[in-house]
């Protein structure tokens, strides 16, 4: 689902940060899209003619790892993770602030503590020079997509958990959360 036009009084900023999650949004509906007709072609080739896609299946994993990624890291951007909202629907705004910054905080440590790890173990495997077994493509390519995803996810969780503490400690409203990170983070 693409989202609304951003209004035309909004920072450049903001509008870089909705096109690219448009953008982001688009490519990976068209990923998935080429996903699904790229299995359906490789059942009808095996079942109706006995014939193999050779590394079909390897590259839809490895598109799937991508798309994972992506999509994890304009969740956070949106602020639309998976809460408790049993919790955060029963406080008050400064309190869901206080929640919201210790949960992004949480997320930023915890993501870049398993980038971190992710690159190491990415580091193993360029150094080894490990293929796949289908298609022979360098097994980096799909293992550097998490630590790319953590490590970008951390970060704008990070920038958020910052901005939701500014907003505690100032006593601000909170703004559209994309718009908000836009700002901060450019």
């Amino acid at each position: 689902m693409l989202m609304p036009n951003p209004p035309p009084q909004q920072s450049v900023a903001s509008r870089v940060a909705h096109a690219a999650a448009q953008t982001a949004r688009l490519l990976l509906g068209l990923v998935l899209l080429g996903m699904v007709l790229a299995n359906v072609a490789n059942a009808i080739a095996r079942y109706g003619f006995g014939a193999v896609f050779i590394g079909t299946d390897e590259l839809l994993v490895f598109a799937m790892i991508w798309m994972v990624m992506i999509g994890m890291v304009l969740v956070t951007v949106e602020r639309s993770h998976i809460g408790l909202d049993i919790v955060t629907a029963r406080v008050g705004p400064r309190a869901r602030l206080a929640l919201s910054a210790m949960s992004h905080v949480i997320i930023a440590a915890a993501g870049a503590y398993a980038a971190w790890q992710s690159l190491a173990f990415v580091g193993r495997i360029m150094a080894n020079q490990q293929t796949s077994m289908g298609l022979g493509i360098p097994m980096y390519i799909p293992h550097v997509a998490l630590t790319l995803g953590l490590a970008c996810t951390a970060l704008v969780a990070a920038v958020l958990a910052v901005v939701d503490l500014r907003d505690w400690l100032s006593g601000a409203t909170p703004e559209e959360p994309l718009e908000r990170a836009a700002e901060e983070a450019l």
